[in-house]
């Protein structure tokens, strides 16, 4: 590979790295990462013959072998490992007694007793071990372990990672979507492996931004399962959940698994101030209060990080290449080194064990003490295997049947899932924001209809052949999901494609209802139901001087130093102001005023939330005087009638903060259909406090 002239401007140094890539599926989702740093690939391994073509494809300068031994004799410094992941410890021992660094996909061992020979192999090598733990590096937590670091939330409380990904196909495709082959067998490991194992991308983003390790890890046992997975509730077809003690006292909720929401929410709980990101924005609430503001925030990229967003996967491969390669040339520690890749890793391992027996408890062991690993040496325990090759049908199963099964999986399960959320979002059609995505769904079905038929006919032929077999199993779960029975049937596509007629008029139905009841409600509530806040100001703080009920007449427009503010929305013609929010524990009284557009004169209810003492002026005159705390969330406690004028209106309350505890008001219009008599009683003008 020529040498990358952005490499000059990353490292001071003119050394390359030559790097061997060993499994060529997800080793070469690094390959855009690798050309932006000091790496020359030279070298690939994989018994994929289809993924060492595409790999010398993209590398015509470098060698590929099937040959792992044959690989690691070659000329290179360091290995990106990315082979089958309970085989990562054993592989990376032998690429450390050849000599090479290691660069390790998730996660680093299998077992407790593998974690210490893997140890024990990277402080006798003297070689750079780094685990490619990626998800820490998008812009958003890199930027959380910024502020972290500066004590921006204080010390960690509690925390809630999420990586859930249902994968189902990929239990019978390799990592490109391409059927095993043959195809009477399910892939090495993603067929059985419990998501327990695969822990990582939740916790090691906690892990980095806050700098504890794991102490204590338990799990409750999780049975319920998705269908169409092989090994059933003992692999990756379940929710997999555990509470981890952190160093510093904390709690975190780690949750893996398959479910029918693929999520990576994460939420962030310290002394000081909180975090929580999903879908992609990141909002803060700061000062130390449950109540405190909370606003989204733009986590901007450390250095390099425009770089890093133009090579995929979020950015995150770019990084841990980055690391890699500096602690290589520079010997600065990378954030995942042998130990903090086994305080990532053993939580997993753990929590499996806690949750197979009954959620016990479990200590996380801390390699860096030696006597913490020796009394691992012999700790084998493991997660029972799926043998991919020979439990999936009886042997001497007839291959022209049984090599149809990997393509016919990967494809029932894409199908029937696009029919069963087709079928599902139809029945609540009325009730969506946006029903004509039902017609969306619906034409995919349709476009698909024909293919759809064919896969179920093989797929029952399959079953059928072998109905006690685990392959018939998983089938014919993915059939029953897939509503196999009305989709077999040959008018199948007759009938959607006349499904797709009527439910195109039932849509334009429900948008024209949806019409006519936003104009009839637009109708009611401008002028009769509620004249709308528009506006919100406040004022500073003024002494008390002897209570809310003696403070004097004010408007907006005689009154110096009000400050604009935007007041929560809480439903039409609802306003809701936080005075704890600007003020916080001040003593005193404070003015908010609020504009309100009158369509129509009449007369109308003033409704007043308020926790602290208020006094209500309306276009400058007093209507009503309550000295009392009543709660805001209450807002029709306090009930003003007062005559209004066509035309933009003027209401001021006067609140007493009292010492934080009178924190906001809440106000709003209706009409009075009948007056009603309310237990607050009514003051036209103030009342002694």
């Amino acid at each position: 590979m020529a040498k990358s002239k952005q490499a000059d401007r990353i490292f001071k140094s003119d050394r390359r790295i030559r790097l061997g890539i060993w499994g060529l599926g997800r080793g070469m989702s690094f390959y855009r990462s690798a050309q932006a740093l000091n790496f020359d690939i030279v070298a690939g391994c994989d018994f994929n013959q289809h993924m060492r073509d595409n790999f010398l494809k993209l590398n015509p300068n470098a060698t590929a072998t099937s040959d792992a031994k044959e690989f690691l004799a070659m000329n290179f410094d360091a290995v990106l490992l990315a082979t089958f992941c309970p085989a990562h410890a054993d592989d990376a021992i032998a690429c450390l007694a050849a000599g090479k660094h290691v660069l390790s996909e998730v996660t680093s061992f299998h077992t407790v007793a593998e974690g210490v020979r893997l140890t024990d192999a990277v402080e006798k090598s003297g070689k750079v071990y780094n685990l490619a733990e990626n998800y820490p590096f998008s812009a958003g937590n890199m930027w959380l372990a910024r502020k972290w670091r500066e004590g921006l939330f204080g010390e960690l409380m509690y925390g809630e990672f999420e990586y859930v990904h249902e994968c189902r196909t990929l239990a019978y495709t390799y990592i490109d979507g391409t059927p095993m082959n043959p195809g009477n067998q399910t892939h090495s490991w993603r067929s059985w492996l419990n998501f327990h194992y695969y822990n990582t991308h939740s916790l090691g983003p906690m892990m980095h931004i806050t700098g504890k390790r794991p102490t204590r890890v338990t799990a409750l046992p999780s049975t319920q399962v998705l269908a169409g997975y092989p090994f059933g509730g003992k692999g990756m077809g379940g929710a997999g959940p555990s509470l981890i003690s952190m160093s510093n006292g904390g709690t975190v909720r780690n949750l893996m698994g398959a479910t029918t929401n693929d999520s990576h929410v994460q939420r962030l709980w310290g002394t000081l101030g909180s975090a929580d990101m999903s879908d992609g924005s990141l909002k803060l609430r700061l000062g130390a209060s449950g109540g405190s503001p909370k606003f989204p925030v733009i986590p901007h990229w450390d250095e390099l990080g425009d770089l890093a967003a133009k090579t995929g996967h979020g950015g995150g491969d770019f990084w841990v290449l980055y690391y890699f390669a500096r602690q290589i040339l520079t010997g600065e520690p990378a954030p995942f080194d042998i130990y903090n890749a086994s305080d990532c890793t053993l939580p997993g391992i753990l929590a499996y064990r806690s949750g197979a027996e009954g959620g016990r408890p479990l200590d996380v062991p801390d390699f860096r003490d030696k006597s913490q690993r020796d009394a691992c040496r012999d700790d084998d325990y493991a997660q029972p295997r799926f043998d991919s090759k020979k439990d999936l049908f009886p042997a001497g199963a007839d291959t022209s049947i049984t090599n149809q099964f990997s393509v016919t999986m990967r494809d029932l399960i894409n199908m029937a899932c696009q029919f069963r959320a087709y079928r599902d979002w139809d029945k609540v059609a009325e009730d969506m924001v946006t029903p004509a995505s039902v017609l969306n769904l619906g034409q995919a079905v349709a476009a698909g209809a024909s293919r759809y038929r064919e896969v179920l006919q093989t797929a029952k032929k399959i079953a059928d052949a072998y109905p006690q077999s685990v392959g018939a199993r998983v089938l014919r779960e993915m059939m029953e999901v897939g509503h196999a029975d009305e989709a077999v049937k040959p008018d199948f596509e007759k009938k959607i494609k006349a499904e797709l007629g009527v439910l195109t008029r039932r849509v334009s139905k429900i948008e024209a209802a949806r019409v006519r009841a936003a104009t009839k409600k637009q109708a009611v509530v401008d002028p009769w139901t509620s004249p709308f806040v528009t506006s919100c100001k406040i004022s500073k703080m003024f002494p008390r001087n002897g209570g809310v009920a003696t403070v004097p007449r004010v408007s907006l427009a005689s009154r110096a130093g009000w400050e604009t503010l935007v007041a929560n929305d809480e439903g039409p013609g609802l306003k809701f102001l936080n005075a704890h929010n600007v003020y916080g524990g001040k003593d005193g009284i404070a003015y908010m005023g609020f504009h309100a557009r009158v369509a129509k004169a009449g007369e109308w209810l003033l409704n007043v939330g308020h926790d602290g003492g208020v006094r209500v002026f309306v276009d400058g005159k007093p209507v009503f005087a309550e000295p009392r705390r009543v709660n805001p969330a209450r807002p029709d406690r306090s009930v003003v009638p007062v005559k209004l004028k066509a035309g933009k209106r003027e209401i001021v309350i006067a609140l007493d903060t009292d010492s934080g505890n009178g924190w906001g008001t809440f106000v709003r219009f209706a009409v009075p259909k009948k007056l009603r008599k309310k237990s607050v009683p009514v003051f036209p003008e103030p009342v002694a406090g």
